[in-house]
């Protein structure tokens, strides 16, 4: 049984580590499957959410320490290889879903922070704990984290390797949705079944436009802007767009 499984189902894509007897801990041969899964889900044109998700009783306890000692070849490649799936899963044009549960500590956390929107139980464990063992997170996390949480609570949590749960998540923004564990399915398969529904062509572009703002002066941001809005207006489904918005306001 394949370590990283992706299943499509109509207009949603679930992307499912599948490692349940060691947390959903991650090795080369997850890295290597959340680079593949990337792949198939950005090849599928009928696909507009994903889920990302961890079999059992963990999202992901982090990186696999008893599997390091097999990693083969340099430092540097192995980074790569190691990263390629987070880049791949963080450009991906449609909106993508973490529903954390358990455990998300170190890989497992920067995973959750690759996807756009975490639904996290309340009860969750969340840390990047890559400091107590002289590393820093170095698969989105030390990017994403102070874009979601701020510069200063970012490098507190990282230096610290503070632990939170999913209620203080919530608190400081780092959870979107915050949820009972009993409801996590069901506030995740809503939230998704919401944004299926939502018009493609604007949910991407003001996906793109988002991720890029950090990087762009005010004005390339509003030139970025009016690109996006021209490729909404020139969409072949704009006009049935815009006449189901006239009718959600009467």
């Amino acid at each position: 049984m394949a370590s990283v499984e992706v299943t499509f189902s109509g207009p949603r894509a679930d992307l499912r580590l599948n490692r349940p007897d060691v947390l959903n801990a991650m090795d080369m041969e997850v890295f290597d499957g959340l680079a593949a899964a990337a792949d198939e889900i950005a090849d599928s044109p009928a696909t507009r959410v994903v889920v990302v998700t961890g079999e059992g009783r963990a999202f992901s306890a982090g990186i696999d320490v008893g599997a390091i000692g097999s990693i083969a070849g340099s430092t540097e490649e192995t980074v790569a290889r190691a990263q390629a799936g987070f880049r791949k899963i963080a450009a991906l044009e449609m909106p993508v879903i973490a529903s954390v549960q358990g455990f998300a500590f170190g890989a497992g956390l920067q995973l959750a922070l690759a996807c756009d929107i975490r639904v996290i139980a309340r009860d969750a464990k969340l840390g990047l704990l890559e400091a107590n063992f002289g590393l820093i997170p170095d698969l989105i996390g030390s990017t994403r984290l102070p874009q979601i949480v701020g510069a200063g609570r970012a490098k507190k949590m990282i230096w610290l390797a503070e632990r939170i749960d999913g209620a203080e998540a919530g608190r400081i923004g780092l959870a979107e949705v915050v949820v009972e564990a009993a409801a996590l399915q069901e506030a995740t398969d809503e939230l998704a079944g919401r944004l299926a529904e939502a018009p493609v062509t604007p949910v991407r572009q003001a996906k793109k436009l988002i991720d890029a703002s950090a990087s762009l002066s005010v004005n390339d941001g509003m030139d970025a802007e009016a690109a996006a809005q021209l490729a909404c207006l020139s969409a072949p489904d704009f006009a049935d767009n815009l006449m189901s918005g006239l009718q959600k306001l009467s």
